[in-house]
């Protein structure tokens, strides 16, 4: 599946993947990987406590994805998954688990993700953000 197709699938939908914690950040992503690369998300992906671990424990490279550390010049693509950090200044931000989205646009001062979970409760769909607390992106190699 493409990543307009996903977008369109799931807009206005909540995805409990795992059918454990409710519908969460984390389970987009997986539901994400497991509709795009057809296998199951754990495979690429093991479980983690929180969302920002799946990029801190991610390796450099895999054949599924390549791990890119945000910086002030470079900027992630669309259907890359995104990871922020808990925030120093607002940490009732992201909690302590961080957050993960799926990047439909950007630029290097903006972005609009896809995105479920954020603000709590809500269901998937698209929202405007800056880069303030991205950790980085996984980008698809496939």
């Amino acid at each position: 599946m493409n990543v307009d197709s996903y977008f369109t699938k799931l807009n206005g939908k909540y995805v409990d993947y795992d059918g454990k914690w409710g519908f969460q950040c984390v389970d987009s992503m997986r539901h994400y990987i497991k509709e795009r690369f057809g296998i199951d998300a754990y495979k690429i992906i093991p479980p983690v406590n929180y969302a920002k671990n799946a990029f801190y424990n991610y390796p450099s490279e895999t054949e599924y994805f390549k791990k890119i550390l945000n910086s002030p010049t470079n900027v992630p693509t669309k259907g890359d998954i995104i990871f922020f950090k808990t925030s120093l200044w607002y940490p009732w931000l992201y909690g302590i688990a961080g957050h993960v989205e799926i990047v439909s646009q950007a630029d290097v001062y903006n972005m609009v993700n896809f995105a479920q979970n954020w603000p709590t409760n809500s269901p998937c769909h698209f929202q405007k953000r800056k880069y303030k607390d991205t950790i980085g992106w996984l980008t698809p190699l496939k």
